[in-house]
């Protein structure tokens, strides 16, 4: 059997160093992953909304590596996410520590989801579909008829339109119970977005602070949500090709740029240049990838292998800090503006899932 090419080797190990990072982040949030380390402070207390969408990454890399214990660490982040749900159905915002104020969360409930629901399709236990189905149906269930949410906002009475990733995960929970009030509801969620988008691409309310540059991440969530929904509806000329102008600017600014994008962009695509968001490269990365696989296209291949061989470069896989070999840094540099000087579990998450599905699509272009 011929060797793996250097690149898929290369991948290979990045990947193994990533995961060994997650699966440290949970041992040191005692039953969660830890949101971030931090050279300075150390590990942080464990993030529920993180932890419940690195499930679905700790579920695939078990398969693709026939590693048992990374699914016992998926389960592991389950039960523990179990315990916290709420009765009504949803889970709490923000770090989980011992003074936290639980309080209702649309995001990360809708991330959580995103376990949940990678748990059901995994095993036979019906604990995962029955919480899945809970908080699919406290978002739906809360949601304006305008496709807005009152509670559980990040800034009080403010949607923004990454919440795309929210209608996402609600269209996940949609497929294990049939329940069209989910369907329509997250069909809601979308409808509001996508028309605050403007003609150049950009879609009005993708960051994080209305008038504020917007991070890579934020973009990449905002593109995600739709492209992933688009998906599951079947409905790709409503919300899928829209998407497609920030897309292809974002993979060509990652040819020209040896996979570096900038760290944000402000409301008329100029940019913030002077660091990059490296979650942002690796989402970014997977939604050309996401967009690929509908129709062959080399140039967002070579574009999302440019995005994440720039993370590589930007990985410590050697010596060093325990708690930063094999993590990835919010920003490059490191005291750039996103996530300053931390190195967060979700920048972690988003790049084994890059490397995973890169390293899957450049081996079907060799395959005999």
């Amino acid at each position: 059997m011929p060797a793996s090419p250097p690149s898929l080797q290369r991948y290979s190990a990045h990947l193994r160093v990533t995961l060994d990072w997650l699966v440290r982040s949970i041992r040191h949030g005692k039953g969660g992953s830890s949101a971030y380390y931090s050279p300075l402070r150390g590990w942080s207390a464990p993030y529920p909304e993180t932890s419940g969408y690195i499930i679905p990454t700790l579920l695939d890399a078990a398969s693709a590596l026939d590693d048992a214990s990374l699914r016992a660490s998926a389960l592991q982040l389950g039960e523990w996410l179990l315990e916290l749900q709420d009765e009504a159905g949803w889970w709490p915002g923000g770090l989980l520590t011992s003074r936290s104020s639980r309080q209702p969360s649309v995001f990360n409930t809708a991330q959580i989801l995103d376990g949940m629901v990678a748990l059901a399709h995994n095993t036979e236990d019906e604990r995962w579909r029955a919480a899945a189905t809970h908080g699919a149906l406290w978002l739906t269930q809360t949601l304006g008829d305008d496709g807005c949410w009152q509670i559980g906002n990040y800034r009080e009475g403010v949607n923004p339109s990454y919440y795309s990733q929210v209608a996402w995960p609600m269209l996940q929970a949609w497929t294990l119970t049939g329940d069209d009030e989910i369907r329509d509801g997250a069909s809601r969620v979308l409808a509001r977005i996508m028309g605050r988008r403007a003609p150049s691409g950009l879609i009005e309310g993708w960051g994080f602070d209305e008038g504020r540059p917007a991070f890579t991440h934020t973009i990449a969530y905002t593109l995600r949500g739709f492209i992933e929904s688009a998906q599951v509806l079947d409905a790709w000329d409503a919300y899928g090709e829209p998407c497609m102008a920030a897309l292809e600017k974002l993979a060509r600014k990652a040819e020209l740029a040896n996979g570096r994008l900038p760290g944000a962009y402000r409301d008329d695509w100029s940019a913030v240049s002077w660091y990059s968001c490296l979650t942002g490269n690796a989402q970014i990365a997977l939604c050309l990838l996401r967009v690929e696989e509908r129709k062959s296209d080399l140039r967002l291949v070579n574009s999302a292998a440019k995005l994440t061989d720039y993370v590589c470069s930007r990985q410590q896989t050697g010596f060093g800090l325990a708690g930063t070999r094999g993590a990835v840094a919010g920003s490059s540099p490191p005291w750039g503006r996103y996530m300053f000087m931390r190195y967060p579990n979700w920048a972690a998450k988003y790049h084994a899932d890059a490397l995973m599905m890169l390293s899957a699509r450049l081996k079907r272009e060799i395959a005999p």
